[in-house]
């Protein structure tokens, strides 16, 4: 596919890579010179919402079957605050 360079600098992405990559108005992209004479990379950056999906699934992986990760928590803290204070002079 070839796309040509406005005089404001902007180039169409083509419908068919638009509609395989799902992108919709406001994606954003991260451009970069490569290595290579007349060679760039262009990733697309992700949305918060991609973000926020990313996270959840990462937590939903950490979390321990029949363990309160929240008083897990509490109980580092308690302990490392005790740590602390037999520390001090």
């Amino acid at each position: 596919m070839t796309t040509t360079l406005t005089g404001k600098n902007q180039i169409t992405v083509p419908a068919e890579i638009t509609s395989k990559l799902g992108l919709v108005v406001g994606a954003q992209f991260d451009w970069a010179v490569g290595d290579q004479p007349n060679k760039i990379t262009i990733t697309i950056k992700p949305t918060r919402k991609q973000l926020l999906q990313r996270v959840r699934q990462l937590g939903r992986k950490a979390k321990r079957p029949g363990v309160d990760e929240v008083a897990e928590f509490v109980k580092w803290r308690e302990a490392d605050d005790q740590l602390r204070q037999d520390a001090l002079p």
